[in-house]
């Protein structure tokens, strides 16, 4: 067999580099030409392509496997952030960013939290390919969800409309404890809560069905582990 040289190594190691580079590269030009703001581009691209694998890896470190209450834990103590707006700004636009990095750091935890449950059957190991497609879907949501209407002043709309999954939950359980006055309130910290936990559930349930297909689809054990 004819070993490849370090020559003809370096076309494809730049192939592999170039395009996911020229994809994100892409994701960015679309972003600013939709308006999002510069740093919210690379919030975006930061909790979409490098902190998620980042993440997992360094748990990793620490305990591995990685225990299945380590997700929710932390998505707890953010959680508690956002309640309390320990980390908030005077400052209106920085304000916004900050509320941005939480959010997409939930999206960012449910990614990883069922993942340690169907690392061992899925043949593909490397979580820098498998993680950004769940967490785009995460960080799309929650921008899609900030789009549109503006609600300054009025009470904010139900959870349903921008968590389908799990939205309808959260709704039907401020109509049968009767606090809808106090969870849809303009500017309301229990809604901002809420509506956190809801995104929490309804991407890890995304992630756990993406992860169910891969298993399926390529299960380990059928070929040579990718890494």
């Amino acid at each position: 067999m004819v070993q490849e040289t370090t020559t003809e190594k370096i076309p494809a190691i730049a192939k592999r580099i170039f395009l996911p580079v020229l994809g994100i590269a892409l994701i960015a030009i679309a972003m600013r030409f939709l308006g999002f703001f510069p740093e919210l581009v690379v919030l975006f691209i930061l909790f979409v392509f490098i902190l998620p694998p980042l993440l997992y890896l360094a748990l990793k470190k620490i305990a591995d496997p990685v225990p299945l209450w380590v997700s929710p834990l932390f998505a707890v103590i953010i959680l508690g952030f956002l309640y309390t707006g320990i980390i908030s700004s005077d400052n209106a636009y920085e304000n916004d960013l900050i509320l941005f990095a939480l959010i997409f750091l939930i999206s960012t935890f449910a990614v990883i939290g069922p993942y340690p449950f169907f690392e061992k059957k899925i043949r593909i190991q490397n979580p820098w390919k498998l993680f950004p497609f769940a967490a785009f879907i995460g960080t799309a949501l929650f921008l899609i969800a900030t789009m549109g209407e503006i609600y300054a002043g009025r009470p904010w709309p139900a959870f349903f409309s921008s968590l389908p999954l799990t939205g309808w939950i959260l709704d039907d359980l401020a109509n049968l404890l009767q606090v809808q006055g106090t969870v849809y309130a303009f500017y309301s910290h229990v809604y901002r809560t809420l509506w956190a936990c809801g995104f929490y559930l309804e991407i890890f349930i995304i992630a756990v069905v993406y992860y169910a297909v891969l298993a399926r689809l390529c299960p380990a054990g059928t070929g040579q582990e990718q890494t």
